[in-house]
């Protein structure tokens, strides 16, 4: 997890939270997920002016690929180096999340996802559980395991792959039943 956030992640983190905040109710407690290529963010908040907690994770969706990803797609052994690097940066913010927050995102790589199961719609957008989630990861997996690619219409890229396992690791990990993809 950074320390210290230089001004243009700030910028969008505070962008993307008043973004949310004229989709979601106010006094609603919500966390806001963005994965980037070189990094991700999630930014805590209540009211409507200024989300009260922001961090930034040295993981993205580019970045968890290159680094950890050398073949495509990529193996077991490389899925599971990546999954720890990205428990160690999630994890902490189990303990500092309000509880009964919902968990939003603005990504489209997020409903990318999304869209490889039967999701819901509500009137803010699309949901993802982790159930479905993690079904997903679960076909995945398969294919990691040697299953054709050509059998499953997930999509084959390694940056996929590391946006799915990033989405996998801050929902389980914190402790979060669905994702709200807005719109």
């Amino acid at each position: 997890m950074k320390t210290t956030i230089p001004t243009e992640i700030q910028q969008l983190a505070h962008d993307s939270y008043h973004i949310a905040r004229q989709k979601v109710m106010e006094n609603v407690p919500i966390v806001l997920l963005h994965v980037a290529e070189e990094y991700s963010f999630v930014i805590q908040g209540k009211d409507a002016v200024e989300p009260y907690n922001m961090w930034v994770f040295d993981i993205g969706a580019e970045k968890t690929a290159r680094e950890f990803f050398k073949h495509n797609p990529p193996t077991a052994g490389e899925v599971e180096n990546a999954i720890q690097v990205v428990e160690d940066e999630v994890m902490p913010l189990h303990r500092l999340l309000a509880p009964n927050s919902n968990l939003y995102t603005l990504d489209e790589s997020v409903k990318e996802i999304a869209q490889q199961t039967l999701f819901l719609e509500s009137e803010h957008g699309v949901i993802l559980s982790r159930t479905d989630m993690e079904q997903i990861f679960g076909r995945l997996a398969a294919i990691i395991s040697g299953r054709p690619a050509s059998q499953d219409v997930l999509p084959t890229t390694n940056t996929y792959a590391a946006t799915l396992l990033i989405l996998r690791e801050v929902m389980h990990h914190l402790g979060f039943s669905n994702i709200t993809v807005l719109e």
